[in-house]
């Protein structure tokens, strides 16, 4: 084989091998943009810590906040709430009492389980213990313009005239807890 004819049997070669490649065209892309930072969602507020009141503790501010706070998420109004102090103070000072001080009677409502206020793992809970007290003083929402009656009504007290000796300190703890919504 002549030089010439090895020089075309090699191009020969060569164009069919390029033809049996399937070839696509090379397409130049954008540059993909820089990725932006994701943001951060904010952290969840944390609420402003409980104020302090003369005369109490902070575990008595916390369950008067329970009894505030539950109030205003059942819609009670602030005389309804004042009720509602007045009598945990008067019941129990606003301690939350887990082992029965008079009959079955617990937490800061002094409420009996055996009287269908519920279990005493739920008394003993400030916010459920406020929700049961609601509960039965909105039945009696015309009384309320007498603190002593409303409060006899939902409690029925050996000494129901003990109540209303607590009405000013209940309402300047409720005015205070109210100014944090």
């Amino acid at each position: 084989m002549s030089a010439s004819s090895l020089q075309t049997a090699r191009l020969d070669a060569q164009a069919r091998a390029n033809r049996s490649l399937s070839r696509t065209p090379v397409v130049k892309l954008p540059p993909k943009p820089a990725a932006k930072p994701v943001p951060k969602k904010p952290a969840p507020k944390k609420p402003a810590p409980l104020p302090r009141i003369v005369g109490l503790s902070r575990s008595q501010v916390a369950n008067a906040w329970a009894v505030v706070a539950e109030g205003h998420r059942m819609g009670i109004s602030k005389r309804g709430q004042i009720i509602a102090m007045a009598t945990a103070l008067q019941e129990s000072n606003l301690l939350n009492y887990t082992h029965a001080v008079d009959h079955d009677s617990l937490g800061i409502f002094q409420q009996r389980p055996s009287s269908g206020w519920g279990s005493p793992s739920q008394i003993e809970r400030p916010t459920y213990a406020a929700h049961a007290f609601y509960r039965v003083l909105v039945q009696y929402r015309g009384s309320w313009g007498c603190l002593t009656c409303a409060a006899q009504m939902v409690q029925r007290s050996a000494f129901p005239g003990a109540y209303a000796q607590h009405e000013h300190f209940a309402t300047t703890i409720v005015t205070i807890l109210n100014r944090r919504f």
